[in-house]
């Protein structure tokens, strides 16, 4: 391979990863002109969803952390059109799911309700990914979805993670007990 050649492909390479975060942070910038288009029903379904998932416990849950908003931004935004309809289709399903096993929406469950309903749903899940190892049930897309953008907001990467700017030197014989958190400035 001639050098020029080698040259080429790397910027392009490069190019291409410095590309790829601008276009997320572009999306994400217009977060204000995307919330305003979505149903408030829609969000405070979101919301909830998220917030059962990561309840407020000794620090925010994940509705402080506005991760119902991080969730419709990025599948409206960032995902290809099918899979943002897909995934606006298998909530609306789920919140259906939910009316028909306990009588009433999601939002209006009990909290002991939204747990319970949410354990059928990740043992359902779980069946199903045993049956079928390709497949990618709903309840797992939340879940991640909600998980990251919970730990990428500012209250779960420095209330619930110990975040540190500028980490420290590595401490070989450091002692971890149950007290220590992720990105901990020790490690």
């Amino acid at each position: 391979m001639l050098r020029r050649d080698a040259l080429k492909k790397i910027s392009l390479l490069l190019g291409g990863l410095s590309i790829a975060p601008e276009l997320l942070a572009k999306a994400l910038a217009n977060a204000p002109a995307t919330l305003a288009q979505f149903p408030a029903d829609r969000l405070a379904l979101l919301a909830e969803m998220a917030d059962t998932i990561l309840p407020d416990t000794d620090t925010p849950g994940a509705k402080a952390a506005k991760v119902h908003e991080f969730i419709a931004v990025v599948v409206q935004d960032c995902m290809p059109q099918e899979d943002a309809a897909q995934f606006w289709t298998e909530l609306d399903a789920t919140n259906d799911l939910c009316k028909a096993t306990h009588g009433t929406g999601f939002v209006e469950c009990t909290p002991a309700q939204r747990v319970a309903f949410f354990t059928q749903l990740q043992f359902d899940a779980k069946k199903a990914q045993a049956a079928d190892p390709s497949s990618r049930p709903f309840f797992y897309h939340l879940k991640n979805l909600t998980i990251g953008g919970y730990f990428s907001s500012e209250i779960g990467a420095t209330q619930a993670l110990a975040y540190d700017p500028i980490p420290g030197g590595w401490i070989p014989d450091m002692i971890i007990d149950e007290k220590t958190k992720a990105w901990t400035p020790m490690f």
